[in-house]
């Protein structure tokens, strides 16, 4: 029977009339089956069965095979349970992919999380695959996991996955060793679904659903949660599977140790570890190391503890290793204790445990912090005479201690010598020693250095130009920092605002110099770096002071229209240039432009006018402009009492000079 006849057969059941419950239930399976005649044909043509009908019949010829259209078959249809195993669309759906897969067994994928190789399979299968289709997909695919993951991320792509195809897919992966991926999977599963009991539930009833569970996935689910930061979840969940005799391992526990020991909440690191003794969890070198780790951080009561934990380790028949050490010998030094550790130094060598590069830098960086620099240089070299090679790190350890005591000359040798051994000073050697350099008043030695290092093609990390550049600015040399500036643009690095505000603030403080801070701060623009505040009050207060107060007055409006609003220093400026050059008038219009449009009354500037007027006007003009000020929100203080009085005592005896 072809399609056109299959459709013609629904026209005219559906003008049967039918009359009684039992033959409602023979139209419906009549129905029922014609669609899924209709379905299976289209299934094997690659196409959807459609809701209208194809020329020349009529739709209503085809209102029967709507009743199974994908737009109307769905979980709560219960028409789709009339149908024989064989004719039901959701298990055709179920059988066809089930096949498409096991033909795919021997295919090769570009991304092992199932990301490339295209669509897997047709969109229009999508409207029968419901969570229910996807889990039983998932249980007939079971041997083959790469193959069920390559099918769960094509649905994903399309319709969200229930917990119970997260839980089935992660039991599978496990189960067929490949941890990493159901490492992946459940991460994404608990990203979907927060809620622990959301997860955790399914997983158990996944492992129950003729599923090859696997115990290991609890432990993966805690590793998840640790590393998603949720130490509170990943309890929980270990508490649960405990309970249900499905304890994570080793590993899973470790895991959480280490965070728990990293968040610093030892009394839960010593619950947990008292529960792996208990349940006969077995404990490795790793476990131990953690725990020593967790109590040389805590206080020194826990350093103590921390001795007898390592008793403890030994009587348990595990040996320390150069781990347990170093991190005993580094809790000794960060609190002082350099006895101690020197002493754990030499019992290490004994038991026939080598030191190595971290437990020489541990005991250097101790002696440093105490300030035997010299004792840091033989342990140094008796380093290199066992045949340890150095570092970066251990050579920034000398390094630090070498400028700490302000042995500039002792710190260059140990870069040269760094050099020469190829290895290549990192930020923090040029940082250190050039800081040290400059505290030391030896900026021009710093910078010749410098250009030595620049000169045998070491990388000038940014942070030293920005110190240098300030350092040559503080020091009053603008256009020494200048060039260095353009050096620095020629390295690659583009100088930020700070820095342009540090050139033009030094500029601006030598004179005549304002037109090369002026041009600065075109270059910035034009770099598309935003002037601030702290620019414009440099710049205003500059050319205030050199008199040129209607220059201020434009980089004011400027500033302005940036919408960046003026603060007090900014009035104090331009009023005081106003005030040096006896423009009263103007002085006064712009403190009463700043009250009123900006809410600032700056008492200086106020000041400094009341001053001006007093030696320069009537007192009673003096009086009258404080009146009209103070209406304003200005508020006399000290300062301006002293003007008053010294105004009225000039007055009083210019007036007495007069009539006597």
């Amino acid at each position: 029977m072809n399609l056109p006849q299959m459709c013609l057969v629904s026209r005219t059941v559906g003008r049967h009339r039918v009359v009684g419950g039992t033959n409602l239930i023979q139209f419906s399976c009549a129905r029922a089956t014609l669609f899924a005649l209709v379905f299976r044909v289209h299934l094997s043509t690659g196409r959807a069965p459609s809701s209208s009908p194809p020329p020349p019949l009529t739709a209503a010829a085809l209102s029967s095979a709507q009743v199974f259209s994908p737009a109307t078959t769905d979980s709560t249809n219960p028409l789709s349970s009339l149908l024989p195993l064989s004719l039901n669309p959701f298990n055709a759906t179920v059988d066809l992919i089930t096949s498409r897969l096991k033909q795919q067994q021997q295919q090769q994928y570009d991304d092992e999380l199932g990301g490339g190789g295209g669509e897997l399979l047709e969109a229009h299968l999508l409207p029968f695959l419901r969570p229910l289709e996807v889990s039983r997909v998932l249980l007939r695919c079971q041997s083959l996991p790469l193959a069920s993951l390559r099918f769960f991320r094509w649905t994903q792509s399309h319709v969200l996955p229930s917990p119970h195809n997260f839980a089935l897919l992660a039991h599978i992966l496990a189960f067929s060793a490949h941890s990493s991926l159901a490492l992946c999977i459940l991460s994404d599963f608990v990203r979907t679904y927060t809620r622990v009991d959301d997860v955790f539930q399914p997983l158990l009833a996944a492992s129950a659903a003729c599923c090859n569970g696997h115990p290991a996935v609890f432990g993966m689910l805690v590793k998840v949660y640790t590393n998603l930061g949720r130490t509170s979840d990943a309890l929980e969940t270990c508490r649960r599977a405990i309970e249900l005799g499905l304890a994570p391992d080793a590993e899973a526990f470790n895991c959480l140790l280490n965070s728990l020991a990293k968040s610093k909440s030892l009394d839960l690191c010593w619950d947990l570890y008292g529960v792996m003794r208990r349940i006969g969890v077995p404990l490795n070198s790793y476990t131990f190391n953690i725990l020593i780790h967790a109590l040389c951080r805590g206080s020194s009561k826990e350093s103590i503890r921390a001795e007898e934990f390592l008793e403890e380790m030994e009587s348990e028949g595990f040996d320390p290793d150069v781990i347990t050490y170093n991190t005993l010998m580094d809790g000794y030094c960060r609190r002082g204790l350099l006895e101690d550790a020197f002493h754990l130094y030499r019992i290490m060598r004994y038991r026939g445990v080598e030191p190595d590069l971290i437990s020489y830098t541990i005991l250097m960086n101790g002696l440093c912090r105490d300030g035997k620099v010299i004792q840091a240089r033989q342990l140094f070299e008796t380093m290199l005479r066992r045949g340890v090679c150095p570092d970066c790190r251990s050579y920034n350890v000398l390094l630090n201690g070498y400028c700490r005591e302000g042995k500039l000359k002792e710190s260059k040798l140990l870069v040269q010598e760094m050099i020469s051994g190829g290895l290549v000073p990192d930020d923090f050697a040029c940082s250190t020693i050039v800081q040290a350099h400059i505290k030391g008043g030896k900026l021009l030695p710093c910078l010749n250095l410098i250009a030595l290092l620049h000169k045998i093609g070491i990388i000038i990390p940014i942070v030293v130009y920005k110190c240098l550049v300030n350092a040559l600015c503080v020091e009053g040399r603008p256009s020494a920092a200048r060039s260095l500036l353009k050096q620095m643009q020629l390295d690659g690095y583009e100088p930020g605002l700070e820095i342009y505000n540090s050139l033009m603030d030094s500029f601006c403080k030598c004179e005549a110099l304002e037109s090369e801070a002026l041009a600065l701060k075109n270059e910035m623009v034009g770099k598309g770096i935003r002037p601030d505040i702290v620019t414009y009050r440099i710049l205003i207060k500059c050319l205030c002071r050199s008199g040129k107060t209607f220059e201020g007055e434009c980089l004011m409006k400027e500033m302005i229209e940036w919408d960046i609003q003026p603060d007090p220093g900014i009035c104090a400026a331009l009023v005081g240039g106003c005030c040096e050059k006896k423009d009263l008038s103007k002085a006064e219009s712009l403190l009463v432009y700043f009250a009123g449009k900006f809410q600032i009354y700056e008492n200086s500037g106020y000041n400094s006018l009341i001053r001006i007027y007093c030696h320069e006007r009537e007192m009673s003009e003096t009086i009258e402009l404080q009146g009209r000020l103070q209406k304003l929100g200005y508020i006399s203080n000290g300062e301006t009492c002293r003007s008053l009085i010294h105004g009225l005592s000039r007055s009083r005896n210019h007036h007495g000079s007069i009539s006597s």
